[in-house]
């Protein structure tokens, strides 16, 4: 079976786990709003009860507005006016916060030239690993917000299928094994899970996009000229003598030009699925690319949700 047909059979799988899936968290959503607003600090309780009914909730929601906007680091970010909105949303309908953080896993590039390409994807997550820089502000974000009286949600969302939709269909002379792959991207969740709970961020929502079947989008994506530009020199410099492959992994010019329409595609998918779970992005990726990654994840027409940027890669290699 070819790798197209068996990505298909794949995906039809997936459209009914994403069902159910979608499902879920719909009922998981109502039984929090129960859960979590009985949560609520006293003090803070005390404070607002006795101030006039539309200034207790226009009191936190504009205080947590400004703490979030407090550890953003990007000058000038269009989406800093959407924050105390889903903000004000979050709160008297959840009566939570919700963050959203990609997390890239530490991929084994030297699998992709073996007879075993599938073991490209870990499957433990441990310290030192890509996720190690975001924990501390993570911990600062959810103990500040717990001292104003509200508890953080952090979703956690495993970018573990990207090589799948946009370098494995290229790979003519390598056969993948999907059963073991997903089995892999399984293993790393859970591991994931683990590894969050040792680091004091206590229970989290993680999500693997392979497992929610989160593939291309169907629509077409909107990509201006010079973002592609930029991203096909990113595949060139990925796949030649200087990038981790050590050019031995070729690709065509015309291969390379459809890998950055997919890597669009599946990323305008995953702009959707944030859409669904409704928060507030902290986006992980470096300054070059802060605002070009977060419009990827609307260049199939979903508006996302806002974003954030509190990370700087360059400190954080420095420190």
């Amino acid at each position: 079976m070819s790798y197209k047909n068996k990505k298909l059979k794949k995906s039809r799988f997936n459209q009914l786990k994403r069902s159910i899936g979608l499902i879920k968290i719909a009922l998981l959503k109502k039984v929090k709003i129960l859960l979590r607003i009985q949560k609520i600090i006293l003090p803070v309780f005390l404070q607002l009860r006795f101030m006039p009914r539309k200034e207790a909730p226009m009191l936190i929601t504009e205080r947590v507005t400004e703490l979030i906007l407090r550890v953003d680091r990007l000058e000038g970010n269009p989406d800093r006016n959407k924050i105390g909105e889903i903000v004000e949303s979050l709160i008297s309908q959840e009566g939570l916060v919700r963050f959203l953080v990609f997390v890239c896993p530490k991929f084994d590039t030297a699998a992709l030239l073996s007879g075993k390409p599938e073991y490209y994807m870990p499957i433990k997550a441990a310290a030192g690993d890509l996720f190690e820089p975001r924990i501390a502000k993570l911990l600062e974000l959810k103990d500040k917000l717990m001292r104003l009286g509200l508890p953080a949600e952090i979703n956690l969302v495993i970018g573990d299928n990207d090589a799948e939709e946009y370098i494995f269909p290229f790979l003519k002379d390598r056969n993948v094994d999907l059963e073991k792959l997903k089995s892999r991207q399984t293993l790393y969740r859970l591991s994931f899970e683990r590894r969050t709970e040792n680091v004091s961020l206590g229970k989290v929502c993680a999500w693997s996009l392979a497992e929610e079947g989160i593939g291309l989008d169907q629509a077409e994506p909107k990509i201006p000229a010079d973002a592609f530009d930029k991203e096909l020199c990113f595949f060139r410099r990925l796949f030649s003598k200087a990038g981790p492959y050590r050019g031995k992994l070729e690709f065509t010019e015309e291969e390379l030009r459809e890998m950055v329409v997919l890597k669009y595609r599946l990323y305008g998918a995953q702009g959707k699925f944030l859409k669904e779970l409704n928060g507030i992005l902290l986006q992980t990726e470096g300054p070059g690319v802060w605002l070009e990654r977060t419009q990827m994840l609307r260049c199939t027409g979903s508006e996302a949700v806002p974003a954030v940027y509190p990370w700087i890669r360059k400190e954080e290699k420095m420190g």
